[in-house]
């Protein structure tokens, strides 16, 4: 079996410690591959990197990624998924330090925020 773990992130995060009810949940999937995650049940509907659709509440699950820069624009970018990549690789891509936290699913207390998003709020 794979080593599974799933947090809730970006502006989903930030809009909870502001006190407000999140528009978008997004998740990210560390440890697992795209072939797990259709084992579970879940509908794959990204194209340049895996997104998935969850079974049962249509949540996205993306999977833990890196991106390189390689063109112009909002699609110039070579994208790295696999188990190996870490929750900081993934949240280190991310637009802005507000937007680059994550919370644990399993322990909704742990926010994990190692570009010190919650400082700049």
């Amino acid at each position: 079996m794979d080593n599974l773990k799933v947090y809730l992130v970006g502006g989903a995060v930030r809009d909870r410690l502001m006190g407000k009810e999140p528009k978008d949940l997004d998740y990210v999937v560390v440890g697992t591959t795209p072939e797990k995650m259709l084992e579970r049940g879940f509908k794959q509907v990204g194209g340049s990197f895996p997104v998935f659709l969850h079974p049962v509440t249509g949540d996205e699950y993306a999977l833990a990624r890196t991106e390189v820069k390689n063109g112009v624009g909002y699609q110039g970018f070579d994208c790295y998924f696999g188990p190996e990549v870490s929750l900081e690789e993934d949240l280190a891509r991310r637009d802005l330090t507000i937007n680059s936290m994550a919370i644990d699913i399993d322990d909704k207390y742990n926010i994990i925020d190692p570009f010190n998003g919650q400082e700049d709020l």
